[in-house]
């Protein structure tokens, strides 16, 4: 098989400490036209919170969201149900479901978004 064809040479090696360009954001469709961390296809998130963060109450429409607690703990609310997250924890929430949180230690966590859809955030007031 001829390989060849498979190199598009579309890759990056970054550090997901760098809060970079993008705040945290290290993959996704908002980056400019031709830079290799640019897809439709998936967002990546890394953030660090202060105990005390919110996450304000919001749904996606399209894309399906979640959250990987790497150290810390943070109380989530999901449709009325309290989840509490913490390390090694994740949280899958699938479209058309009213999320929302509070950091209750610092933490850090990674967030997946799929399809990269930046404007399917609808707040809920």
């Amino acid at each position: 098989m001829n390989t060849e064809q498979l190199k598009n040479n579309k890759y990056f090696l970054g550090c997901y400490t760098d809060p970079g360009a993008f705040n945290g954001w290290q993959i996704g469709s908002f980056f400019p036209e031709n830079h290799p961390c640019r897809t439709d296809m998936v967002e990546l998130l890394y953030k660090e919170h202060a105990a005390g963060d919110t996450e304000k109450p919001h749904y996606h429409k399209q894309k399906i969201e979640l959250i990987i607690m790497l150290e810390g703990q943070a109380k989530y609310n999901v449709n009325g149900k309290d989840v509490l997250l913490e390390n090694s924890n994740f949280l899958f929430v699938d479209t058309n479901n009213v999320i929302y949180g509070e950091f209750l230690k610092p933490s850090k966590i990674f967030v997946v978004h799929t399809p990269s859809l930046p404007k399917d955030k609808t707040l809920i007031e």
